[in-house]
């Protein structure tokens, strides 16, 4: 039996809200990756409340459910917004959501995985695999992005290739592309009637899950995509000190959140030592 968080049914007290919910997000453009991301969410909410109707739970029902979760920073912050936006898509005032209280994020430093573990990583997996890996670590897409490339995205001027990315939050952008990189494309590309580098076999292309999953297969623990992107970002920056350009390659909004992603060359902070002595 299939119990999946995102296949297992929601309670008759909740459907409705949630339907209500997944309309919303879709008026608004959502991301079939987010309304997914934030439909989760709600669903292991409704599963806990399952007696209770979202518009009579209270705030302390709501903080005693988020408080005996064991999630990390970040993970508490996406479903509290989860939470806060299905009370505005429902637009019930006051909302019990208003209780949940800000979570302080600590910043982690950048951390790129190592160049010998990315190569072996390589050298191990797959051709599928090292094509996912390959367009984290040389192209710096995140798992979400790497699952949606079609051969429809690559676009040719007069001197080389640009693959349009289809970012999180509906922001698309257009990167260059090596002649390398783009050769991975079209292989990877040939072989799907609809155009998916990583087609499903189902129709469409394959989940970011799945895609991250195939990677934990030939990275160590403690690796994954994730940190893929931090040595793309690294390595770029490292080229020419040039973090606008690395921001726009990663699709960041802020140049603090590609900061976080890109380590100083080993010889940065020495040679600035060595510059004020």
């Amino acid at each position: 039996m299939n119990t999946s968080p995102c296949t297992l049914p929601v309670p008759a007290t909740w459907a409705g809200a949630v339907a209500r919910f997944e309309t919303v997000l879709r008026a608004a453009g959502r991301r079939e990756t987010t309304i997914a991301t934030r439909l989760r969410h709600v669903r292991q909410l409704a599963r806990a409340l399952a007696d209770t109707p979202p518009d009579q739970v209270t705030s302390d029902q709501l903080l005693t459910w988020a408080g005996a979760q064991r999630w990390q920073p970040e993970t508490r912050h996406a479903y509290y917004v989860s939470i806060r936006l299905l009370y505005v898509a429902l637009d019930l005032r006051p909302s019990p959501a208003d209780a949940l209280p800000p979570i302080s994020r600590p910043v982690p430093p950048p951390r790129p995985t190592p160049e010998a573990v990315y190569r072996r990583a390589l050298a191990d997996a797959d051709e599928r695999t090292r094509a996912i890996l390959t367009l984290a670590g040389a192209a710096g897409l995140r798992r979400s992005e790497i699952v949606q490339v079609n051969i429809r995205d690559l676009i040719d001027d007069l001197t080389a290739t640009s693959l349009v990315v289809h970012a999180k939050g509906g922001r698309d952008r257009l990167i260059p592309l090596t002649d390398e990189l783009t050769a991975l494309i079209r292989t990877m590309c040939a072989t799907s009637p609809e155009g998916w580098a990583f087609p499903s076999r189902d129709g469409g292309h394959i989940t970011p899950r799945w895609a991250a999953r195939l990677a934990s297969r030939v990275l160590p623990p403690g690796w994954s995509l994730h940190t893929l992107r931090h040595r793309f970002a690294t390595t770029a920056y490292a080229a020419d000190r040039d973090l606008l350009a690395v921001q726009r390659l990663l699709g960041h909004t802020s140049v603090a959140t590609t900061q976080r992603y890109t380590a100083p060359p080993d010889n940065a902070m020495r040679q600035a030592l060595n510059a004020a002595a």
